[in-house]
């Protein structure tokens, strides 16, 4: 009994645990598809989060994700597809298009 209350609660500690962006990361920017038209598309991307079902934790934790790969990859901007918070037991997705703009 004492072990699922400390998963209980160390599951409800975590719903504010977000995932803090790496400089990199922070500096790419979410826009509409028609501001990358003069842009080249350099990958899609899919983000996951650790954990789901959260409130919107798990989707801007997968957010960071898709922003770290696009950032590693030289992108500097990013066109967000589809976002997914998930569940307790699947992870947050989040599918972005990564552009590098000049």
């Amino acid at each position: 009994m004492n072990r699922l209350l400390s998963a209980i609660a160390a599951l409800l500690l975590c719903q504010g645990c977000a995932t803090n962006p790496s400089t990199h990361a922070a500096a790419i920017k979410e826009v509409a598809a028609r501001q990358v038209t003069n842009c080249t598309l350099i990958s899609t991307i899919t983000g996951k989060s650790l954990i789901g079902g959260a409130g919107t934790m798990g989707a801007t934790n997968a957010l960071v994700d898709a922003k770290e790969q696009a950032s590693g990859l030289g992108a500097t901007h990013i066109v967000v597809q589809s976002v997914d918070d998930g569940s307790m037991s699947t992870p947050g997705t989040a599918r972005v298009k990564a552009y590098r703009c000049n």
